[in-house]
């Protein structure tokens, strides 16, 4: 596994702990994000929130610059770098000996931060996954209650993790051959577990992650989305050879030929006339339609990215 060399800063560690959100272009999610993290059980001044600011237009750096908050503020703005590269600017600029990432649609509960530190406290040369807790509204609710959505066996994902920064360097950060969504937080993943890491579920760690429902005018976004995520797919596994990324990724020839053999231009033709042209959510079959969409498009994505590398 190879990543790009990022040049380490020595940053002196004086918070036991940074909190890092990357975004683009939403600023109303990302006010209540850092609303949610300014109400922690745990003390004020022994954390931080990281804003890394992914190029966005619709005013992101006012907002922060506006938003009152009694925990210690970084704001980081860069071009339209790609969530590696932004990530692994605000790990430089970090003064926390742990880094929290979540995202910038996650709300979160009270005691997030206190959950987090107190298992480090106690557990050494661990990954520790929150619960992500899919919501349908921005706002946490009293209790939370599981649903499928919230599974996830992935080893690290960046929606409630924490990991110590000294491992983070360790392994070189977030590979920034990743400029387009999807695949890097999994691909550090697995130089963390060939570290040693283990992974671990810390339930009462919770991160409410707002998941509106689905219209069909999500659609275009939902198929860029798909086509990027099949692009890094491909970057993902000519950095990890073993069986695991492929079967992760669906780049192998099984699935590949299920694909083909499923997204043929009849059955497209027929899923796009099941997407309404409005605004309400998705029926479950308007739901499978468009999630066969963004497949064949996924798997399109990976074919010519395939090509265009050999």
């Amino acid at each position: 596994m190879t990543t790009n060399h990022v040049q380490i800063e020595n940053v002196g560690s004086d918070k036991m702990l940074s909190v890092q959100i990357c975004s683009h272009n939403r600023k109303n999610l990302l006010r209540e994000v850092i609303y949610s993290l300014s109400d922690q059980t745990y003390p004020k001044d022994k954390f931080e929130i990281i804003i890394v600011d992914d190029g966005s237009t619709d005013g992101t750096d006012a907002m922060v610059e506006e938003v009152r908050s009694p925990v210690d503020l970084v704001f980081i703005k860069q071009a339209k770098e790609g969530l590696a590269a932004g990530r692994n600017k605000g790990i430089l600029k970090a003064r926390g000996a742990i880094i929290l990432f979540i995202d910038d649609d996650v709300l979160a509960d009270p005691r997030l931060v206190e959950e987090h530190v107190r298992f480090h406290e106690t557990h050494s040369g661990c990954v520790v996954k929150g619960w992500v807790n899919h919501v349908p509204i921005m706002k946490r609710p009293s209790k939370p209650r599981w649903t499928i959505r919230d599974y996830s066996k992935a080893f690290f994902w960046t929606s409630n993790v924490s990991v110590e920064k000294k491992y983070l360097e360790q392994v070189g950060l977030f590979d920034e051959d990743f400029k387009e969504y999807g695949w890097e937080d999994l691909e550090l993943g697995l130089r963390l577990k060939a570290l040693g890491l283990k992974s671990v579920v810390h339930p009462t760690a919770i991160g409410f992650h707002y998941k509106k429902a689905a219209t069909g005018a999500d659609l275009s976004s939902m198929l860029v989305q798909a086509e990027a995520k099949g692009r890094t797919a491909v970057v993902f596994i000519q950095k990890n050879r073993g069986w695991r990324a492929r079967l992760s990724t669906g780049i192998y020839p099984l699935r590949m030929f299920l694909d083909k053999a499923l997204s043929n231009r009849f059955f497209m033709r027929l899923c796009k006339q099941f997407i309404p042209q409005n605004g309400k959510p998705l029926s479950a079959w308007s739901q499978f339609c468009a999630k066969s969409l963004t497949t064949a498009r996924y798997f399109d994505a990976i074919r010519k990215a395939l090509r265009t590398s050999t």
